[in-house]
């Protein structure tokens, strides 16, 4: 009994202390019930009414104060209490009053039921008491026979279990809102599970009279034909790895087997396991044991919970992918050459730029030195996007430089190349391709094409016109293809600008294209200066005319001024 009560009579002892097996009821088995009253007779009197009272198999544990003061301390050391029947007068005509205000407005306890009992009806008279304080019924101390206090006290009893689990339910509605955006930034598979098993356990726990505790749990998947723990709490905090039939009584691991077959959550007696399944049809299985059965709160809070957990795992899912893209980028990359410096000692000022339109794309462009004077540049377009795009093109960039090691004769390395892209080309992919190689002391140029766009020719005179073209259908459609090579010399001061189709069909927002007069507009207006410039005065001329459109294909260009003077200012 709390230290602020006084002692009840001798003969009530019993009703504190019960003895069920051998072992002691808590108050947490019982319902707190606080009796406020300055007369020791009302105490032992509501206690003698009361003391064979159960409701919801909990019995009635008594708690006395003998003031309004005695009330206030017992309450705040109580906060579970259930239900006070409360005297209006005792060491004040409204000190009753005044334990109401202080219970629903400082400490802001709505739960408790409070019963305001008077010998002395015209003192506080009841209209005006129900109506200025929150309590929950009023009654005249004459008027409350045994029979009308037991049908108050269970009455009262109901309607605070009620509110107890409405609150709980809200409280966990609270806690499962707060969860998902801390689950949904964790990155790795083990947070995730760790992230379940805690927040189950906190929404568990919310109210320990109305809702289960969490005593042990675990998070299974299935690898290969076994089911298996891959987190656990409790008494399956240790078994991590362990086959769930080992861990389980029969009966138990039945319950996972039947979650698993079709593919719902199951709940019996003090067990339950939640299945849930993400989008990529991976599932895994909460298995959670109770020290008491579960009721329909606490089935729904569970379900509530788990049956959002799939969105956790696609994030994982999601994050996966995003990395696996990102290192996919950074490879794609890198494999693209930078080193546009170092080639300005042989007389080419170079520039390429390459945005695909996803994380990474199908167009490729490449330059490199077969000898001291010959340059081989290339720009390509693999007809499709994303990973098989950029594997694609990733084939292709090494099969040209493999290829124009042996071969300077650029129409000879575009049939090669494309009869091995034709072989073993399951997926029909194909790609466009431009390939030159410019002679660096003389300016004298080969080239051949393989169904790629015209490259625009800069002359140093002012001319800007789209270069000549023979016909050679796209590299990996057709084996044993034939591509002519033709020829073309550079003087100082001439350009050329090579780009995918993802330049002159780039979109703005309502749907015009930025087409080639647009493309020849920058050129000119840029003519004579670095490759660096007209490259970034393109990039810039685009972004500035989508602006607001999405990016629908990869952009890449490539530009190089002839300039067979290094110290030429051309």
């Amino acid at each position: 009994m709390d230290t602020d009560t006084k002692e009840p009579i001798d003969d009530l002892d019993d009703l504190f202390v019960d003895e069920t097996e051998g072992e002691l009821k808590t108050a947490k088995d019982k319902w707190k019930v606080i009796i406020v009253d300055d007369e020791p007779g009302v105490h032992d009197a509501t206690i003698l009414s009361l003391m064979d009272v159960v409701f919801d198999d909990k019995e009635i544990i008594f708690l006395q104060a003998y003031s309004g003061t005695e009330a206030k301390t017992l309450i705040e050391n109580n906060p579970d209490s259930a239900v006070m029947l409360l005297d209006v007068v005792m060491e004040t005509d409204d000190a009753g009053l005044q334990v109401v205000k202080h219970i629903r407005n400082e400490l802001n306890n709505n739960l408790v039921r409070i019963i305001l009992r008077t010998g002395q009806p015209g003192q506080a008279p009841e209209d005006k008491v129900i109506m200025q304080y929150e309590i929950n019924d009023y009654k005249s101390k004459n008027e409350l026979t045994k029979q009308k206090l037991f049908t108050t006290m269970v009455s009262a009893l109901r309607d605070y279990r009620n509110l107890v689990t409405i609150d709980g339910t809200k409280r966990g509605l609270e806690q499962i809102i707060n969860a998902f955006p801390t689950l949904f930034e964790l990155q790795s598979m083990d947070d995730i599970i760790s992230g379940i098993l805690t927040q189950l356990s906190s929404l568990l726990r919310l109210d320990e009279g109305s809702v289960y505790h969490l005593d042990s749990s675990f998070v299974a998947n299935k690898s290969s034909k076994t089911i298996t723990i891959v987190k656990g709490t409790g008494a399956y905090g240790q078994l991590i790895g362990k086959p769930a039939k080992d861990v389980l009584e029969p009966a138990k691991y039945e319950l996972l087997l039947c979650a698993e077959t079709e593919q719902r959550n199951i709940f019996t007696g003090n067990s339950c396991v939640v299945y849930f399944r993400n989008k990529t049809n991976l599932y895994n299985m909460v298995y959670i044991r109770s020290h008491r059965q579960l009721n329909e709160i606490d089935k729904n809070m569970v379900e509530i919970f788990c049956n959002n957990i799939s969105m956790a795992f696609e994030n994982i899912e999601k994050h996966k992918i995003q990395e696996s893209m990102k290192l996919a980028k950074d490879i794609q990359m890198g494999m693209l050459p930078v080193n546009f410096p170092d080639i300005m000692e042989h007389g080419i000022d170079l520039y390429a730029f390459m945005q695909p339109a996803r994380e990474v794309g199908g167009d490729l462009y490449d330059f490199f030195f077969i000898n001291d004077a010959l340059m081989c540049f290339v720009i390509g377009d693999v007809t499709d996007k994303g990973v098989p795009a950029a594997f694609f093109m990733a084939v292709t960039k090494t099969l040209i430089r493999a290829v124009a090691k042996s071969y300077t004769d650029t129409g000879e390395i575009l049939r090669l190349v494309n009869n091995d892209l034709c072989r073993d080309n399951e997926k029909s992919m194909f790609v466009t391709l431009f390939i030159g190689i410019i002679d660096t002391k003389t300016g004298v140029c080969s080239y051949s094409n393989g169904g790629h766009n015209p490259p625009f020719i800069v002359r140093h005179s002012g001319e800007i016109k789209p270069l000549e073209l023979s016909e050679g259908i796209p590299a990996g459609i057709m084996e044993d293809s034939e591509y002519k090579s033709d020829e073309l010399t550079f003087a100082a001061g001439d350009a050329i600008f090579l780009y995918t189709d993802g330049v002159t069909e780039a979109m703005d927002t309502e749907n015009r294209i930025f087409d080639d007069d647009r493309l020849i507009a920058v050129l000119s207006k840029n003519r004579g200066k670095s490759s660096k410039t007209i490259v970034e005065e393109v990039v810039s001329a685009l972004s500035e005319f989508t602006t607001g459109a999405e990016q629908s294909d990869d952009i890449t260009m490539l530009c190089f001024n002839y300039k067979p003077d290094p110290k030429s200012n051309l």
